[in-house]
């Protein structure tokens, strides 16, 4: 979720917690203790993608913060000693800011690794799109009025905020889940087998975007509440998998075949590879992609991995509003797709079609 979110969050479990001992200074507590998860984007790795899939690693380890959560607690105690404030009542407060944190990201589509240092690919639920207004606004207004008024005054409305911001993640669940019937009716009626299916919202999670991964391309689509119970119509999309097989077994495209569930494509630009996160976006506009191969000496060759700047066209993103209650909006890329081409890297890139 987006920084805000979390600040707000951190803010409203830290006064429920240990506003009536601390006052204000819970809120501030919080709002710091809630954002530290997100300070691993400050770690340096080598390359794009191991910069892109270690993020939300071993910092929003359940197991991590967890242990972290002690020390923590007592350098707090020391500090803060006129608080008045049990060792346990500090490390009950601190833990809970702490894990509070990636569970909310595991909301998103983009992945939190909740059970590093396990193998087991990251959490990524789905149902909230990463900056939600709808979530953030009930934990926002507690803590605007936790500012101004005394602790016993202000618990039972920052106390509503957490309520409400948390059955509203409820619905995203049941919303998703609702999409998420209609695409099995429509794979099922078009005798359609899926290796993965892939529900995300876009903001307020009324409008849904659907992708279905299959071994050697991807089903696009989209979905709203508004629609009723309609088959969902998608579009056919090569992955660039077949093609670019060789490709399959370098450690970029295992990291992200891993790391997002095999919802990934391969496409050939400029003499460049590109590795295309299929999850964030939508189609010829995805928000994470990278170059991964470049052709030179009239062969490929891996390179040092480097994320794609974003470019995407102001005109499709009006459209999804208009989408949310019209469901005969187009959203296919004026002109037709252009991106992802059959890529064959085996072959020199200008004789591809």
């Amino acid at each position: 979720m987006d920084s805000i979110s979390q600040i707000v969050l951190g803010a409203s479990i830290a006064h429920v917690t240990l506003g009536d001992k601390l006052g204000k200074r819970a809120l501030l507590l919080g709002a710091v203790v809630g954002t530290l998860p997100d300070l691993d984007v400050l770690v340096p790795y080598a390359d794009a993608i191991e910069s892109f899939t270690y993020h939300r690693g071993w910092s929003h380890s359940l197991f991590m913060l967890s242990l972290f959560s002690f020390p923590l607690a007592w350098l707090c105690q020391r500090l803060m000693r006129k608080a008045d404030l049990s060792y346990i009542r500090w490390w009950l407060g601190i833990w809970l800011v702490l894990i509070t944190h990636p569970l909310l990201d595991g909301f998103t589509v983009y992945g939190t690794q909740l059970w590093w240092p396990l193998g087991v690919p990251p959490t990524a639920w789905g149902s909230v799109f990463i900056i939600d207004p709808v979530y953030t606004l009930p934990l926002a207004v507690g803590v605007a009025i936790a500012c101004r008024r005394h602790w016993y005054q202000a618990r039972p409305l920052v106390l509503a905020g957490l309520l409400i911001s948390t059955s509203y993640l409820g619905w995203t669940l049941f919303a998703q889940y609702t999409i998420h019937q209609r695409v099995i009716s429509t794979l099922a009626g078009n005798g359609i087998k899926a290796d993965h299916i892939l529900v995300a919202p876009f903001p307020l999670s009324l409008l849904w975007r659907v992708v279905v991964v299959s071994d050697d391309r991807y089903l696009e689509g989209y979905s709203s509440l508004l629609d009723g119970d309609s088959l969902i119509a998608m579009d056919s999309h090569d992955n660039g998998k077949q093609g670019c097989e060789e490709w399959l077994a370098s450690w970029p495209v295992q990291r992200m075949d891993w790391f997002t569930k095999g919802a990934f494509a391969l496409s050939v630009r400029d003499d460049v590879l590109v590795l295309s996160d299929l999850r964030m976006g939508i189609q010829d506009d995805y928000v994470f992609e990278f170059a991964v191969g470049e052709w030179q000496a009239g062969q490929w060759q891996t390179m040092v991995t480097r994320q794609l700047p974003v470019d995407i066209d102001p005109a499709r993103m009006k459209l999804l509003l208009s989408r949310v209650w019209d469901e005969e909006v187009d959203m296919t890329p004026q002109g037709g797709s252009q991106t992802f081409v059959e890529a064959r890297c085996t072959e020199e890139p200008a004789a591809i079609a």
